[in-house]
């Protein structure tokens, strides 16, 4: 073994087999939501931006789907079919009630994609029931 293979080697070592991570992110089914008190801007919003208004997301830009724009800071969360989040009420809040499954006409969310996990689902549902504040 050559002087640079060793030290390649004993690098891959030190570095424990995590090259090719990315800053140490947790995957998004681990990332933790807390029980109660989210935030809008810390849990939420990302959670739109990453799922609902990436770059190939339906929810962004100038036409965004249903004319729902969930890029914005503070959406107001009206959409073709009018208030998509009842403050309160997630069970009648129809952003809610498509994350789990078809409503109506209108396909699942995200639409053609797999389903959000779990712990991003039930952080929306608290958040709604908590009153769906977007000023924290």
């Amino acid at each position: 073994m050559n002087y640079f293979t060793f030290w390649i080697l004993i690098s891959l070592l030190l570095l424990g087999g995590h090259w090719g991570c990315t800053s140490g992110t947790q995957p998004e089914e681990t990332l933790e939501y807390p029980e109660k008190n989210l935030s809008f801007s810390r849990h939420i919003h990302p959670i739109f931006l990453s799922d609902c208004a990436a770059e190939d997301g339906c929810h962004r830009g100038a036409r965004p789907a249903a004319e729902l724009d969930l890029e914005t800071a503070t959406p107001t969360f009206i959409g073709r079919s009018g208030l998509v989040v009842i403050p309160k009420d997630p069970d009648h809040s129809l952003l809610y009630r498509l994350l789990l499954d078809n409503f109506g006409d209108t396909p699942r969310m995200p639409f053609q994609r797999g389903q959000l996990p779990e712990n991003k689902i039930r952080a929306i549902r608290t958040w709604i029931q908590e009153g769906a504040n977007t000023q924290n």
